[in-house]
């Protein structure tokens, strides 16, 4: 089979503006706050409150401009990464989206903590009597959300119909016999294997205990819970395989994915590795570009796209899956 990837022969001006903004997004967060922080100087105490202890007492302080400066190193590793996500030619719109959504949330989220905590501390004479940081991370949070939302869909999502196979699957592909006229659908759920779930857990009671003995400050304790999300959402997915293709859901119902059936070039079975391979668990991209929910090590249900693309899904019995997939995608190319 041959796998040709659809790729843009060129960019219009107004396109490669919206890639610019894209990759300067967190670099104007930080170069934002650092301005604000620093309009708000006279107002201040030198030094400021930067770390707080586990009953909320601040327990550390720094100048605030170098305090909020020091941020940069998240925004400007942002930027780097996004430009470099924008150069590949092998990154599919989607991809694109989430790398540059990413890197200004987690800016956003990193300067707006900084910049918060720092607004709470003017006026006062003693940065030692410095509230809690809690409300302004969950600002930051909130901010972080609607600021990745907003850079991803600077990027243009990916055209319609780019990924449609122009032939059936080819004659080697595994199929399932399937009477003309019947309807057939296959379904499993795939769990997180117990490496994933150990990383989740021991990363959650880390950094509580880091909190409640006072080395990490009060807003990590939301990390906990935040993992916990983490698990909720990507713990378990069930698979879907019929008419509509294959279609990956959460227990919440979102995130999923989908690949259209119309877009299958052909349903494979391979063995995944997920550290190796996609380096976690969860949604993620591969090293070679390929798109996964990877839950655990062993075989995978994997679909390559009529534009050469792949998508990954772990899950028990991938192989009756891709064997459907190709059955469905070849009755409707008949």
């Amino acid at each position: 089979m041959s796998e040709h990837m659809n790729t843009p022969t060129g960019r219009s001006p107004f396109r490669r503006a919206r890639e610019v903004a894209a990759v300067a997004l967190p670099l104007g967060v930080w170069a934002a706050g650092a301005a604000l922080v620093a309009a708000w100087r006279p107002e201040l105490p030198t030094p400021v409150a930067v770390h707080w202890g586990a009953g909320g007492e601040a327990d550390g302080f720094a100048d605030p401009l170098r305090a909020v400066l020091l941020t940069g190193v998240v925004p400007v590793l942002g930027s780097l990464v996004t430009g470099l996500v924008l150069r590949a030619r092998r990154v599919a719109a989607q991809e694109r989206r989430l790398v540059a959504g990413s890197a200004t949330g987690i800016s956003v989220f990193c300067v707006g903590l900084a910049v918060g905590s720092i607004a709470g501390q003017r006026g006062l004479a003693d940065p030692a009597a410095a509230p809690s940081p809690m409300l302004a991370a969950l600002v930051a949070g909130l901010l972080a959300v609607l600021g990745g939302v907003a850079a991803a869909r600077l990027l243009p999502a990916p055209p319609r119909g780019a990924a449609r196979a122009s032939s059936a699957p080819p004659e080697t592909a595994p199929r399932l016999p399937v009477a003309e006229g019947e309807r057939a659908v296959w379904s499993r759920r795939a769990t997180m294997g117990p490496p994933a779930l150990a990383a989740l857990g021991v990363g959650g009671l880390v950094l509580g205990g880091l909190v409640l003995i006072g080395t990490a400050p009060a807003p990590l304790l939301l990390a906990p819970a935040v993992l916990l999300g983490v698990g909720l959402l990507f713990g378990s997915v069930r698979v879907w395989v019929d008419e509509r293709g294959l279609t990956v859901r959460s227990p919440l119902g979102r995130p999923s994915w989908q690949v259209p059936l119309a877009d299958v070039a052909e349903a494979t079975v391979v063995d995944v590795r997920p550290m190796r391979e996609f380096g976690g668990w969860g949604y993620r991209v591969g090293r070679d570009g390929r798109r996964g929910v990877v839950l655990r090590r062993g075989e995978a249900l994997e679909v390559v796209q009529g534009d050469g693309r792949r998508f990954t899904v772990t899950v028990p019995g991938a192989d009756q899956g891709a064997a459907l997939l190709n059955t469905l995608a070849t009755r409707q190319h008949s």
